[in-house]
């Protein structure tokens, strides 16, 4: 969920404001990839804090904390809602993170896949037997090798026994 910049301003101290604007896009995309990680870094810990803190609070209006009674007006001071805010802030320094990720893996792949095509076609290509005689321009044609049959040519066969039903079918329908 989206939280307003007024919320965000009354849960946050300065330094955590100043991270969780840094991890928002104009200035996320132009961090260096040091510098987005030492971001990730800040976050999950400030988060990781404000977590602790709230489940602290919480325990301790159950009364197994160590602290004596609380109210909870007093333990109610907005950890919840501070976790909930840095959490967004380090979903987006995270998804920005796994962009550049796969940009980066994007081009190793084209990079890849190039110097294979410049090794492919430098290779020399493999060398295939000689196919032997053949008919072509300026030679001669090859010697028959398999004798002619004697008898009628094989589709003579079916065109005599196709004339054969044709007639008859038209003896029939007369």
């Amino acid at each position: 969920m989206a939280h307003p910049r007024k919320t965000e301003q009354r849960l946050l101290t300065a330094d955590e404001m100043e991270f969780v604007e840094k991890a928002r896009h104009p200035v996320l995309g132009e961090l260096a990839h040091a510098d987005l990680h030492a971001l990730v870094q800040h976050l999950r810990d400030r988060r990781d804090r404000a977590q602790t803190i709230a489940n602290n609070q919480r325990r301790s209006l159950r009364g197994k904390g160590g602290r004596g009674e609380v109210t909870f007006e007093k333990a109610d001071v907005g950890n919840r809602q501070k976790a909930a805010v840095l959490t967004d802030a380090l979903t987006r320094a995270r998804r920005e993170m796994t962009r550049r990720a796969a940009a980066e893996a994007r081009e190793q792949l084209i990079s890849n896949a190039r110097h294979a095509l410049a090794m492919k076609r430098a290779a020399h290509p493999p060398g295939h037997p000689d196919a032997g005689q053949h008919a072509n321009e300026g030679m001669h044609s090859k010697a028959k090798t398999r004798a002619d049959r004697i008898g009628s040519r094989s589709g003579e066969a079916g065109r005599v026994t196709k004339f054969v039903a044709t007639a008859q079918a038209k003896k029939d329908a007369r």
